[in-house]
Formats: C-alpha cells, structure tokens, sequence
C-alpha cells in the first residue's frame, strides 16, 4: 500500500474518485455525491434508529449508494473464458455451454446517454485527450500500490443481492423496509457481521417466542434449521397465527438474512482471491518488464550474462540450476558467498525466477 494514504483514502480511491486531495489536506470531511435514486430512497424509506428495532447494532447514517458493479473478468474466469483467445472466440465456445448467461453477462455495457455525450464531448476539448490519458495512466499507477480492498468487494456483491450500506459500512434498510431479508439487519456493520452476530439475534426473539407463544424451544430450532439449510422457511405460520406483532418474521428474516450474507461472503472472498491473484501477476510482469530493460541495456553495455544474473537474481529459491544455461552457458560455477555451494548465493533472499525459464539470451 501507499504509506501516505490512510484507509479512508484508499476507500475513496477504490470507489473511482482517484484525484481527491488526501484527508490531510482537505478543508473538511469528504461526502460523497448522492444521486436520484439515492436520494428517493432515503427519503421515502429512510435509516432507521436503533430504537426502531430490537438488539441491533447501531443506527445507520450518511450516504450510501445502490448500484452494483459485477466483476466481468471473474465471470469470465469461473466459466472458463480463455485468456489465449479473442473475445469473439471466447463468446463462441461459451455458448456451446448449456449454463451459457449471455454476452452481457461476461462483458461490461458500452457507455450510454449523459455518460456517452459527455465523453464523445470531451474529445473536443482542446488537449483534452492528453489529459484524459495522463488521468488514466496516473489512476492505473497509483493504483499498483494500493491493496485488493476486500471491504469494498464484499459491499459491492451484497449491493447485488439487494443489501445497502452506508459510506461507512452499516447495513441499512433497502425499498423493502426493515422486516425483510436485506433490511432486518440494519444499523450492523457488515465487515464485521459474524454468525455469533445472527445467532445472538435469534437466541434473543427465540426467547421472546417461547415466552410469548406456543412454541417450544425445538419447534424454534426446526424453523431455524430449515432456513440455515435452503435459505427458505416452507411453513405456513404467522406472526397473526401466534398473536405476535413482527416477531415470528424478525425470526425468519434474520435467518434468511445469514443464509444469503455468507453465500454472498463466500462469493466475495473467491473474488477477492481472484483479484490478489491478477494484481500479483501484473506486478510480476511490471517487474519482469523492468528487469528485461536492465538485462537489455546492461548487454549492451558488453556485461555477460553469468555477471547480470549475478547482480540481479541470487538467494535462495532463485533455482539457479534450473536455468544456468542462460547466465553460465552450462557452465557450473564455484560460489564465492557459500562454501561448497553453487552460483547464485545471496546478495539478498527471494526474488523473481519465472521470467526466465523460456531462456532469456534467445530474447536478447
């Protein structure tokens, strides 16, 4: 990560506003924009107080937004997209498969209306594209440094299944209202939900419905059972059927709630993985890139090979047998830093091999 940016900065930088001044430097706190849609539901659903409902873990607050963004590129990656072909060919063999979801599930959709003018406007402007692609190539520098953000990757795939958070990450009620699925968890902050958090929430109204109800302590936890196992409660019961305002649905809903949260945590944590994965790779490569300009300029300069490899790969796990061809010409060669070893000991530890088991002198 970034040493000088804190956490609330690479939230902000992850989120796609990528030239905000960092918090130490700006007048006051920084609010997001909130748009239409937004707006709309806040006002007519609003974030209810902690008072509103029972053990909750707070009330919600500020802003907090709706849409959702899919990670083509792990859609792509689960059902097989193969990285060696065109995206054409890639399309043509998907559809060969019966679970085939379409191109639009696999690919992101072309800029339309206000966000396509303004664009196409913008390549007007005088040295706008200059700009434009010097924002772009600051953003995707800037970016190398920061880390897979895993926070935003699990409220963005809970934004998909209908769950709101606000800027902060407090879950809060959706159109729906509270006393559904995706709002009865209001007020918690999803990073830090864990199953003691549902199953606190229903040890307390399982204790209210048997205080107040005909039901016992087993026919609470066959129902709970159930929705833990399919995510659905197939009974017929109904808080009018017990004389309960709310409570026999607070109880479903909770537990419909844990269902989905961690079949959607499961999901998010799989593409966080993906995510670390892909930005190790581009790391690899930006590195790889670098060394072979070294590597390059340093040949021409008239340094051998045995020389470069070295300076630049010594240390343990550096294989050096593996590809002494390229730096000895099948030469082995004493150590000087271990007794009795081979070269290639440390001038540091680690370090990078993979580039170079393809034989790099034949790149040269």
């Amino acid at each position: 990560m970034v040493l000088f940016y804190n956490q609330a900065d690479q939230d902000i930088y992850k989120s796609g506003i990528k030239f905000l001044p960092q918090e130490k430097y700006r007048l006051g706190p920084y609010t997001p924009a909130v748009n239409q849609d937004v707006e709309k539901i806040q006002t007519s659903f609003g974030i209810p107080a902690a008072s509103n409902f029972n053990n909750s873990g707070g009330g919600g607050g500020g802003n907090y937004i709706t849409d959702y963004k899919p990670n083509y590129e792990y859609r792509q990656y689960v059902d097989g997209y193969d990285p060696d072909l065109t995206a054409t060919m890639n399309m043509k063999m998907m559809e060969m498969d019966p679970n085939y979801k379409g191109p639009d599930y696999y690919n992101p959709p072309a800029p339309t209306g206000l966000a396509k003018g303004i664009n196409t406007a913008l390549n007007f402007v005088p040295y706008i594209g200059t700009i434009k692609r010097g924002a772009e190539f600051l953003g995707d520098k800037l970016e190398q440094f920061l880390p897979v953000n895993q926070r935003a990757i699990m409220e963005n795939e809970l934004r998909g299944t209908g769950v709101y958070t606000d800027d902060i990450g407090r879950i809060v009620e959706g159109p729906g209202g509270y006393n559904t699925p995706e709002g009865i968890m209001a007020g918690y902050n999803a990073n830090q939900m864990t199953e003691k958090t549902f199953d606190k929430r229903t040890g307390n109204i399982g204790k209210s419905l048997q205080d107040k109800t005909s039901l016992t302590e087993q026919q609470i936890n066959d129902i709970v059972s159930e929705i833990e196992e399919t995510g659905a409660y197939t009974g017929d019961l109904t808080d009018e059927d017990l004389g309960v305002n709310n409570l026999f649905s607070n109880l479903v809903n909770v537990n419909k709630a844990k269902f989905n949260f961690f079949n959607t945590k499961k999901k998010a944590d799989k593409i966080y993985e993906f995510e670390k994965q892909q930005k190790e790779k581009e790391e690899l490569a930006a590195a790889n890139a670098r060394d072979l300009k070294t590597i390059q300029r340093r040949a021409a300069q008239g340094d051998s090979m045995s020389d470069i490899g070295k300076d630049m790969y010594t240390g343990p796990g550096m294989a050096f047998e593996a590809r002494k061809d390229t730096f000895t010409g099948g030469k082995t060669v004493d150590s000087p830093s271990t007794p009795g070893g081979k070269y290639g000991s440390p001038k540091k530890d680690g370090g990078r091999v993979g580039y170079f088991y393809g034989g790099l002198a034949s790149i040269l």
